[in-house]
């Protein structure tokens, strides 16, 4: 314990000590390599693992993330060399007879384009308050991770990201009980594109057997900007290559800088940004057949109906008002502030060609159940932020919900996230008065080290607008460079404590409330076949029932034509 070396399949490595945010000691592994640098020829291809090292590797620091815009403040951060790495956490090395501990791999979100795994926002110090062994992940993102050809004689089917997921996954299998945890007891679990990713995992049959639970925290494969498509042409265009033949793409796209790429594949994400009528640029695809395995060879909707995912137990949950990311853009956009056509918000997958009748029909529907004879405007946006919430996020989710609780016997937690505290920060960005001015305020505590300035508070309105925000859920799990400073049995300590306890509980059991206690007095019943059973978790902790099912009906009504199983129970 005194010197910290563990000895990995692939070499040594060498960690560091740390403390949890109650003071208890753990132990940190950072940026430790678990495929080959993807660069040259292995650019936009499956990852390779990685090579054994000679001597003993510094993993005191972190490595670099993936190429990509920073999560909050869009500067280009990453290198393509070691940037598919890990970090590993871990309250006590192999010995004395201990019994190895339950696993946890986190995966980042962020519309697959942007994120990274390091503590500057997924800080392990509140998860390892619990005796488990953390894992946090980096993956490609955006055209490095998703570029997608028709040819499948080029080696680039997508879906690369996902696959140094199950690589990252498969290396866990092989050496994260040399950090005491159990490769039989792993569980995954991610936020947003991580949430969509963990439940892609569970739809693979790359993913079989190398996890054993799941946590999805507002995202799915069915969500509207989860699936991605062919984009060797237009990833082309945005970078005014002159060609459509896709070998040639190729070439040119390999001797790129990877700062070039990331700085224009934003060109190509415009137009799909909160509209679910366009298919996402960069995302996992249905592969076409290739001599290579595929990670997805069917439509997510096709596997989940014909029940041959991955059955294991998982926790699906959203926040209130995920929808609040469109009033960010709105407060950003003109074009958001006078968004009109409610065409643009009916999804792809009900397959309505734009202007034809039946999609008029369609949009006319929505407009009257969302703003019934009020004209759309800033007064009513409350409940443009439902609809948001309602046609990017949970609907994907109840139809997940339903088919998979048809096919599985598997137990199914669902959450509604309630509680609104200091801690909301995604929340306080997307409302700000000045969205940019609070990003500066933030840039200043990200550059000096030091939790949010009273200052960026003064840029949130007085009188908030109710809900919590899409994002808002990370801060209970993880600590951040903004997260204030808790006062002892606050509320936000008390709902970090909840959180933790309840995702740690899963994790070590399959029960997120094996029992009651003083911090959770309830116990959290999963779903079933006529009833949505759901834990609100709020300042207090209760039992719902079908939380939404009114807006969740509508919908259901909408997709009556394509889809033959219930949406939400009518018990």
């Amino acid at each position: 314990m005194s010197k910290l070396i563990v000895t990995i399949e692939e070499g040594q490595v060498r960690g560091k000590k740390c403390r949890n945010f109650l003071g208890g000691r753990f132990c940190s592994f950072l940026g430790i390599p678990y495929a080959e640098p993807p660069v040259g020829d292995l650019r936009f291809r499956a990852p390779l693992p990685k090579k054994p090292w000679k001597g003993i590797r510094n993993a005191t620091k972190e490595g670099p993330p993936c190429p990509s815009p920073h999560m909050f403040f869009q500067f280009y951060v990453g290198a393509e060399d070691n940037c598919l790495n890990l970090n590993v956490y871990t309250r006590a090395l192999p010995g004395g007879g201990h019994p190895l501990k339950p696993v946890m791999v986190w995966i980042h979100g962020g519309a697959f384009v942007m994120g990274f795994n390091k503590g500057e926002i997924y800080g392990p110090e509140f998860l390892m308050s619990e005796d488990v062994v953390l894992v946090a992940i980096n993956y490609r993102l955006g055209v490095l991770g998703f570029l997608s050809l028709e040819d499948p004689s080029l080696g680039v089917p997508g879906n690369a990201g996902m696959k140094d997921m199950v690589l990252a996954l498969k290396w866990v299998q092989k050496n994260i009980k040399q950090f005491n945890g159990d490769p039989r007891n792993v569980t995954i679990f991610g936020e947003s594109a991580g949430s969509a990713a963990v439940t892609y995992l569970c739809l693979s049959p790359m993913g079989k057997g190398l996890f054993h639970k799941a946590i999805a925290q507002s995202g799915n494969a069915l969500n509207c900007w989860a699936l991605g498509q062919r984009n060797g042409t237009i990833v082309a265009d945005c970078l005014k290559i002159r060609d459509t033949n896709e070998k040639n793409i190729l070439e040119k796209l390999r001797r790129m800088s990877a700062k070039k790429l990331v700085k224009y594949q934003f060109k190509a994400m415009l137009d799909s940004l909160m509209t679910p009528d366009c298919v996402s640029v960069f995302g996992p695809v249905v592969e076409v057949p290739s001599s290579e395995p595929s990670f997805l060879a069917e439509q997510p909707i096709v596997i989940l109906k014909k029940g041959t995912f991955n059955k294991v137990p998982m926790i699906i949950g959203y926040n209130s008002q995920e929808g609040f990311l469109y009033q960010l853009l709105m407060n950003l956009k003109k074009a958001a502030r006078e968004h009109k056509d409610l065409e643009r918000d009916i999804p792809l997958d009900l397959n309505l060609q734009k202007g034809s009748d039946k999609s008029i029909e369609v949009a006319k529907k929505i407009k009257q159940f969302y703003f019934g004879d009020e004209e759309i405007t800033r007064k009513n946006r409350k409940n443009f932020l439902f609809l948001k919430t309602d046609n990017h996020f949970l609907h994907g989710m109840y139809r997940s919900i339903s088919y998979q609780k048809s096919s599985s016997d598997t137990p199914i937690y669902f959450y509604k996230m309630t509680v609104d505290t200091k801690l909301n920060l995604s929340k306080e960005i997307c409302t700000a008065k000045c969205p940019i001015c609070f990003m500066l305020c933030l840039l200043t505590s990200y550059k000096c080290g030091r939790p949010c300035c009273a200052c960026c508070r003064f840029l949130v309105p007085k009188h908030k607008i109710e809900g919590v925000a899409h994002g808002d859920d990370v801060s209970y799990l993880f600590k951040s460079f903004v997260t204030p400073k808790m006062k002892r049995n606050s509320v936000e300590e008390i709902s970090v404590k909840r959180f933790v306890k309840l995702w740690t509980n899963f994790a070590k059991t399959g029960n997120p409330t094996p029992v009651k206690s003083d911090l959770i007095d309830v116990l959290w019943r999963p779903v079933n076949r006529t009833a949505n059973f759901c834990l609100e978790i709020g300042r207090d902790l209760k039992m719902i029932q079908d939380p939404d099912s009114d807006r969740m009906k509508f919908w259901n009504g909408l997709y009556s034509s394509e889809e033959k199983n219930s949406i939400v129970s009518t018990a």
